[in-house]
């Protein structure tokens, strides 16, 4: 749950002056938290990754699935990366709790909450010699990891505590 921000004008004003108030000024508008700097970068290769999948199932094509990135608790540092090929027909995007990230008819979802614990990172598709898998690279929200890259701790979490 998101604290909601308001914001507020402070105006100097000289006594003895009246002050109209301005006309059709439009009202700033609050930043979305999806900015840019909340934002993820997926990579060619998750994409690429994405559609190979795609094309080996017999049971779904590439606008039937997408992959779903969340963040759950576990793992040995506190939270863990979660990758899921999912089917639309198994579980819908909600728009209200999803962003999508498109490419070519490869997407990537990821909910809200997960979001704000990986926001300004990037979602990749990784070859190594002894394994093969999305990875969530580069999490500037990470204050440590454990050595498989899989879990990971947030920084200064006694001040962001998880709230239920």
């Amino acid at each position: 749950c998101r604290p909601i921000r308001s914001m507020v004008t402070i105006t100097k004003t000289q006594a003895g002056f009246e002050q109209e108030e301005p006309k059709d000024v439009p009202k700033p508008q609050e930043p979305s938290p999806f900015a840019p700097s909340h934002d993820l970068t997926i990579t060619d290769a998750c994409y690429q990754r994405i559609k190979a999948l795609a094309d080996k199932r017999s049971d779904a094509n590439l606008d039937d699935l997408y992959l779903r990135v969340y963040v759950d608790a576990g793992g040995c540092s506190g939270f863990q990366y979660k990758f899921e090929l999912t089917l639309l027909a198994d579980e819908a995007i909600d728009e209200n709790e999803d962003v999508v990230y498109e490419n070519n008819g490869s997407r990537v979802v990821v909910d809200n909450a997960s979001l704000e614990l990986i926001a300004g990172s990037k979602i990749d598709f990784v070859q190594e010699m002894i394994k093969s898998s999305f990875s969530v690279v580069d999490n500037p929200k990470s204050e440590s990891a454990c050595g498989c890259g899989s879990s990971f701790a947030i920084k200064n979490f006694e001040a962001n505590p998880a709230v239920d």
